[in-house]
């Protein structure tokens, strides 16, 4: 190319010396920047204060103890997001108050009203009426802070996130400091399953039965979560109780047709929140700060349904009605869980649960004559055993004609989840042999629950003792039938575990029933078998935590472990053997009581009874009701 005559052509440059790369500098001066975030100690003498971090100047000049707490800073969104939190713990207390003192529970009455005009702190309030909140903020920095979030998030209204965390609608037009830059909206997440919270358990996790999550739930879409609670269901839960019959159940969920007679919404949202006692992960909490709130917003779900249930699926119905007065018993509304098994009860006559087929006059298909009666079977029982817990009158008194109709279908047996122990092998579940030893145990509990009527109307201690001879002689006979403890200690099964203890704790009952007052000698002796007696349930008890360790315990333990501790706080400083019993029942007390609420407030009251009876607990016992963590080390 040629250049014109105007251009001057200049000679070209050699590569200079290589030299490093000196950072930039700016000879601007900055403004200094202001600090958004001030000590408590500052705080409270109104001083400046130089910021984070700790010591600031004005703290190490005068040797003061420098604290920040961002939370505290009423222009953050973290401020917010907790003021909103506490004040929704509040909102919760005051409605489970006001449930509380609009019931009829005389006791829990004057509990709760002691407590408030004693000025009782909050807390201790929300445990009483059972609130999910457990946390609650100073009422004068509630107020301030409320004021402050109305006029920074006063026209975009909160929502609730997927995770449970308030947040308002349009956070992206608000600077949570003055560090932030103002409208610079926040990136948008993509939208996560809960299970994105991996752990290496959920990560080797396979749920026994596959099984969709719709449309039988509206709580959740998570076809694993739905197949975890039902795998755990049928693990731990089922073989006690068996209100359904488990191959059926599972046939009809997986085909997912509402039209089913075996399977409704209704009992799937039972069982799932039955099952989520069992479960560990935080997607079955309502609430996530209170470990009482498993499963509740799978059993809000089954109470909405129940209200507007129609009449084509009476059996599904009366199993899930099974399902949720476990749950009320569970959580201590002993007047809800006698409601829910009447309404069952009640049912079940209806329908003629408890006709033969000759009677019903209608042909019925196997199938469904194997559901009715092992849905009759399980109203039966769970009748008996909570007329015997609760001291009441059965509300149903005659048995179903032959358990054994149920049939000897058997399914595997295998204890989940399995990501602690992949190699444990497949066993019987013996589903067959548990309804006929239950039924066996059953039936000797109407005996002893007539003996509680005896009682009521006045019988003299005499006529209780030849009436108690039957029943007791039934129950010893029914420990020498089944397998021992040494026998289960070798192939242990849970359910076969529970079948022993059951059949314990009735024998610990009628004991309990022929104490009288005015016969001190006699009442030592019966106080000593019930001492006996817990100590064996204790052994059953140690079996199980050898073998599959204390997070997943059968919701049927939980009574006797209750009694089991209530025998034994007053025979502690007599027997070694009651001690190393208590410790054992104390483990599994601990354990329970972060799942379900009945037995937290059982600890509670143990705790107070020795202190009353000036009992020395066990250092063993203590450090288990101290430190919450302390049963978990004893895991297998």
């Amino acid at each position: 190319m040629k250049m014109s005559h105007h251009e001057k052509q200049f000679p070209a440059l050699a590569p200079g010396p290589p030299r490093m790369f000196a950072p930039q500098t700016s000879t601007a001066v900055s403004r200094p920047k202001k600090n958004s975030t001030a000590c408590l100690a500052c705080k409270a003498a109104k001083r400046k204060c130089s910021g984070p971090d700790a010591p600031c100047k004005a703290c190490r000049s005068t040797n003061t103890e420098c604290l920040f707490d961002p939370t505290r800073d009423l222009r953050r969104k973290v401020a917010v997001k907790r003021t909103i939190q506490e004040l929704t713990n509040h909102k919760d207390l005051l409605e489970s108050l006001l449930s509380t003192l609009g019931s009829d529970d005389q006791l829990q009455f004057d509990k709760v009203m002691d407590l408030i005009r004693n000025k009782a702190p909050f807390d201790d309030i929300a445990h009483a009426v059972g609130s999910p909140a457990m946390t609650f903020g100073d009422p004068q920095e509630l107020s301030n802070a409320s004021k402050l979030a109305i006029l920074e998030y006063g026209e975009h209204p909160v929502e609730t996130s997927g995770n449970g965390v308030r947040r308002p609608s349009d956070p992206g037009n608000s600077a949570s400091s003055p560090e932030e830059i103002p409208n610079m909206k926040s990136p948008q997440l993509p939208t996560v399953s809960p299970y994105a919270r991996l752990t290496l358990e959920i990560l080797c996790d396979i749920p026994l039965f596959e099984v969709p999550a719709k449309p039988w739930t509206k709580v959740t879409d998570d076809d694993y979560l739905v197949s975890h609670l039902v795998s755990l269901y049928f693990t731990w839960d089922h073989p006690c109780s068996q209100f359904l019959d488990q191959r059926i159940f599972l046939e009809h969920m997986k085909l997912g047709d509402l039209r089913s007679e075996f399977c409704t919404p209704l009992l799937v949202n039972s069982i799932l929140s039955t099952a989520s006692a069992y479960s560990d992960s935080p997607d079955v909490l309502s609430n996530p700060e209170n470990v009482f709130s498993r499963g509740q917003n799978f059993f809000h779900e089954a109470q909405r349904l129940w209200e507007v249930e129609d009449d084509d699926h009476d059996l599904p119905n009366i199993q899930a009605l099974l399902l949720m007065c476990n749950v009320f018993k569970c959580q201590g509304r002993v007047r809800k869980s006698w409601m829910m098994l009447s309404q069952a009860v009640q049912l079940a006559r209806d329908i003629g649960l408890f006709d033969t087929p000759a009677v019903l006059k209608k042909k019925i298909l196997p199938e469904m004559e194997r559901v009715r009666m092992i849905t009759a079977w399980g109203v039966f029982n769970m009748s008996s055993q909570m007329s015997i817990e609760l001291q009441k009158i059965t509300p149903l008194a005659c048995s179903p004609s032959d358990v054994k109709l149920c049939g000897n279908e058997d399914s595997d047996w295998t204890p989940y989840p399995r990501s602690n122990k992949i190699t444990y092998d497949k066993k019987p579940a013996h589903l067959p042999e548990i309804r006929e030893g239950l039924a066996e145990v059953t039936i000797i509990l109407v005996d002893v629950q007539n003996l509680v009527s005896e009682k009521g109307r006045g019988a003299s201690f005499v006529e209780l003792c030849n009436k108690a001879e039957a029943p007791c002689d039934s129950l010893s006979a029914w420990l020498q039938r089944w397998p021992s403890v040494p026998e289960i200690e070798r192939n242990p099964v849970p359910q076969v575990l529970l079948l022993r203890i059951i059949c314990l704790q009735a024998i610990i009952y009628l004991f309990e029933i022929l104490k009288d007052p005015n016969q001190p000698e006699l009442v030592r002796q019966a106080h000593f078998f019930q001492v006996k007696y817990v100590e064996e349930t204790a052994q059953c008890l140690h079996i199980h935590r050898q073998s599959y360790g204390l997070k997943h315990i059968p919701s049927q333990i939980v009574d006797a472990i209750q009694t089991g501790l209530r025998v034994l706080v007053s025979q502690l400083e007599e027997r070694d053997e009651s001690k190393e019993a208590f410790v054992e029942l104390c483990r599994f007390g601990a354990a329970l009581s972060h799942r379900f609420k009945q037995t937290a407030d059982v600890i509670q009251e143990i705790r107070k009874n020795a202190l009353h009876l000036s009992v020395r607990l066990p250092p063993e016992a203590i450090a288990i009701f101290d430190d919450p963590e302390q049963w978990r080390s004893l895991e297998p």
